[in-house]
């Protein structure tokens, strides 16, 4: 067993290549001109139909603000009711659950300052009434405006009444939401790990 002297802190604070592995080539930036390029490695000559339904869907849900698009709403609360729960609908088509996983942003972690780096967006105040920023793609660049859209999102899919032969699971900061027979079941708080345990 190897063993170093240092500080893990200090080794953990810097990110461990230059290229982000998915894209380097043993340090050599690999940018295909076309992005579905990328794709060829998993394709497979005997690949069959995806199923028409599923068990269940796991959804990150960071990844669908960041796609959906904001054109027809003007506020928070539009964007809630007329474009996330309409997508949450779509995907139950096919699924009997459906769970949405939030990113989660933890101060002195390598995922927030990276994303310091990058810049921050501007602060806005995410209620119902609030009309959504000009720049969507700058108001996610900033955390806390991901934090509180998050759960605003999250109380929005908790008012909503689905289906009642549809399961909706949810991730509210240190919580989870579940939704079942159209009823809210309850809030579990899910428990911290003690470092060391």
């Amino acid at each position: 067993m190897q063993n170093c002297e240092g500080d893990l802190r200090e080794s953990f604070a810097h990110e461990v290549r230059s290229f982000p592995p998915s894209l380097s080539d043993f340090g050599k930036l690999h940018l295909p001109l076309i992005k579905s390029d990328l794709l060829k490695c998993l394709d497979q000559k005997d690949q069959v139909e995806p199923p028409s339904t599923y068990d269940c869907k796991v959804l990150d849900g960071a990844v669908i603000v960041h796609c959906l698009p904001t054109t027809a709403a003007t506020t928070f609360n539009d964007y809630g009711e007329k474009i996330f729960i309409p997508y949450l609908l779509r995907q139950l088509e096919s699924t009997k659950r459906l769970d949405i996983v939030w990113d989660k942003y933890i101060s002195d972690s390598i995922k927030e300052s990276t994303g310091e780096t990058r810049g921050k967006g501007v602060c806005r105040k995410v209620s119902g009434q609030t009309n959504l920023p000009s720049n969507w793609m700058d108001f996610l660049h900033d955390s806390t405006n991901k934090k509180e859209l998050f759960v605003f999102l999250s109380s929005k899919v908790a008012d909503f009444d689905f289906p009642p032969d549809k399961e909706i699971y949810i991730s509210s900061d240190d919580s989870t939401v579940s939704k079942a027979s159209a009823t809210l079941c309850l809030t579990l708080t899910m428990k911290k790990r003690t470092p060391g345990l």
